[in-house]
């Protein structure tokens, strides 16, 4: 479990550095434009889409309320994998093992 949270917490900061580096640099409205006019940009975001919906899926399997889960899918549709990246922290602290991890039940 220490190397699934440390890879994640990893994963979260050059996360939130990006995102960071991106706003302080470029304008997402006009570099999203651009984006979105390239054939391969259009299959990064239809990817990334896709993606979050398995994550999705994960999330509602984890969790025991259709409020959290409701929440968490706003939050991946919004923030797309940042939120995942919080999502997967949170979950690997709060967890025992990697069953407890992939699943949200106790082992005991």
């Amino acid at each position: 479990m220490r190397t699934i949270r440390a890879l994640a917490v990893v994963g979260l900061v050059v996360m939130v550095a990006m995102i960071g580096f991106a706003v302080a640099s470029g304008s997402f409205v006009e570099e999203g434009a651009t984006i979105w006019g390239l054939a391969w940009g259009k299959v990064t975001l239809v990817d990334l889409y896709v993606g979050l919906v398995f994550f999705g899926v994960w999330v509602a399997w984890r969790e025991k309320s259709w409020a959290a889960t409701a929440l968490w899918w706003v939050a991946l549709a919004g923030l797309g994998n940042l939120a995942a990246a919080v999502y997967l922290v949170r979950a690997a602290f709060g967890s025992e093992d990697v069953r407890e991890l992939l699943t949200g039940e106790r082992t005991w």
